[in-house]
């Protein structure tokens, strides 16, 4: 069976409204102010370290419980599927292979966005980032793609052998995508199943 790798947020759910109200109301609840725009440049790094950049000295561990209170009680802001998502991970699985989520979010954190969402993948990891991505895709069986919207994902399918696809839904351009090492680049997922090789081998 062959593995498609997926980042999660930016790539297949458009979480990125939801992340930025829990960053402020965190960021508020410890006596600071930051915007949207100081934070948009950050989606899809591990909260916490991007906390300590915007905000040197943060007590990054009382930002993240604030965090994971303020994300995991929001009821009201929406967290949309990307268009494309279920139809690509739908071929796949039609194609006998399986898709797996690998993302920054802490794995309590990525499952349950998985679920809410709809998502039909066969595994989920959390608490990787870039190149740790990678590593954890080397657990899986035959890994033909990973797909994502950060340049740091490219990172990640390097360390796994197999192509970057990008994916300009998140802060990064396809110039940006294919400077760090995207094979090609898509807008949305609508189109990319032709690049996934999805044929049995």
């Amino acid at each position: 069976m062959f593995t498609i790798g997926f980042d999660l947020d930016l790539t297949l759910i458009d979480s990125r409204q939801r992340i930025l109200s829990a960053a402020r109301r965190s960021f508020t609840d410890l006596g600071y102010t930051v915007g949207d725009a100081t934070l948009l440049p950050y989606m899809g790094e591990p909260m916490g370290d991007v906390a300590a950049t915007v905000v040197p000295g943060i007590d990054t561990a009382a930002f993240m419980l604030r965090y994971r209170h303020h994300y995991d009680t929001d009821r009201d802001t929406p967290v949309p599927v990307l268009p494309g998502a279920h139809e690509v991970l739908a071929a796949i699985r039609a194609a006998g292979g399986s898709a797996v989520v690998v993302s920054a979010k802490q794995q309590a954190a990525a499952e349950r966005a998985v679920a809410e969402a709809g998502l039909d993948v066969a595994a989920v990891v959390g608490d990787h980032f870039g190149a740790a991505k990678g590593e954890a895709l080397l657990r899986f069986e035959d890994v033909r793609a990973y797909l994502g919207d950060h340049i740091e994902d490219a990172a990640a399918a390097r360390v796994a052998g197999c192509p970057f696809i990008g994916v300009t839904t998140g802060e990064f351009s396809a110039v940006e995508l294919g400077a760090a090492g995207a094979q090609h680049t898509v807008a949305d997922l609508v189109s990319v199943t032709p690049l996934l090789h999805l044929q049995r081998r």
